[in-house]
């Protein structure tokens, strides 16, 4: 099956013919109504209705629009599944499916990571998102906050959003580690520099850390009691915080996390003509099976290739 868009409809094909089609007209600038979905009687009962309305979220969110639903199973879809940014997991990759280790450090790998990091302003994403490590390697350098005044601290419950911004930094997080030392990365790098940050935990987060980021203006969210669950993160990163599209940029722990719960709807992969050593990490850790088709593949000046996939 293919699917095609077509301005503000999307058919899906079955071998040439018209099966099924979804229509999302703007009723207004910026507004999306989810107002028709169609599925063929020879091609019900295989979720191909539930897969329209996915898509057509992903492309409203795309367009940077807002989303109503005089639709009625597009409703209920949404209450059911609830919304959350497109997300482009976009990474530098070795040829042999590596995303860590001393190929990034070579003289060709920081090439390469130029070419990522151009086509990473790009992409224009709402925010960007990786794990503590690569946080802390990239922004941080370990850095670790005196907590002690903040040991008797009162600090109320629930979610803090400090500010809302045009692009943000998502720190994935499970115990609050990360030691930023304002709410803003500043960094030299456009693609980065000016995001404020939001950290998402678990809570199990001491409130001594929860009061230290409160003091220093970095929103929080919380995503679960012990670990962090990924859509919840990502319902609330788009509910309060109006995140339409994140750019996933690892590493291999949250990469997986996010492909297991099918959190993935595109890969950006920008590979450098290097094989990797056999201990660097893998695009996704504890992966499971999933199939994406080609959407664009593009051969750079560096000899490295972009390469996109969609769901």
């Amino acid at each position: 099956m293919d699917f095609i868009t077509k301005n503000e409809k999307i058919v899906c094909l079955e071998n040439g013919k018209e099966v099924a089609e979804i229509t999302f007209p703007e009723i207004e600038k910026g507004v999306f109504d989810i107002n028709h979905t169609f599925v063929d009687e020879s091609m019900q009962g295989r979720g191909l209705a539930a897969q329209l309305v996915r898509r057509a979220i992903n492309e409203i969110n795309l367009r940077g629009g807002e989303i109503k639903t005089s639709c009625s199973y597009a409703r209920k879809y949404i209450e059911k599944n609830g919304l959350r940014p497109y997300v482009i997991c976009h990474m530098v990759t070795s040829i042999d499916g590596k995303v860590t280790g001393d190929f990034l450090y070579s003289k060709k790998g920081m090439e390469v990571s130029e070419t990522y990091y151009e086509i990473n302003r790009q992409l224009k994403g709402d925010a960007f998102a990786c794990g503590r490590v690569t946080m802390e390697s990239s922004f941080t350098n370990g850095f670790k906050p005196d907590l002690s005044a903040f040991a008797s601290a009162d600090v109320p419950s629930g979610d803090f959003v400090a500010m809302k911004h045009n692009y943000y930094a998502v720190s994935f997080d499970t115990n609050g580690k990360v030691g930023w030392i304002d709410s803003k990365i500043h960094d030299e790098d456009e693609g980065y520099n000016d995001c404020h940050i939001i950290e998402v935990l678990s809570e199990n987060t001491p409130k001594e850390m929860l009061a230290y980021y409160r003091s220093i203006g970095v929103s929080y969210i919380f995503a679960g009691a012990e670990s962090i669950d990924v859509k919840t993160a990502l319902g609330k990163l788009y509910s309060l915080f109006g995140i339409k599209k994140l750019l996933l940029e690892g590493g291999s722990i949250i990469n997986g996390a996010f492909l297991r719960a099918g959190a993935v709807d595109e890969l950006s992969l920008v590979t450098a003509p290097i094989i990797a050593d056999k201990n660097d990490k893998p695009l996704f850790m504890d992966s499971d099976m999933c199939e994406f088709r080609l959407k664009s593949g593009k051969p750079m000046q560096d000899n490295s290739v972009w390469v996109r996939y969609e769901k």
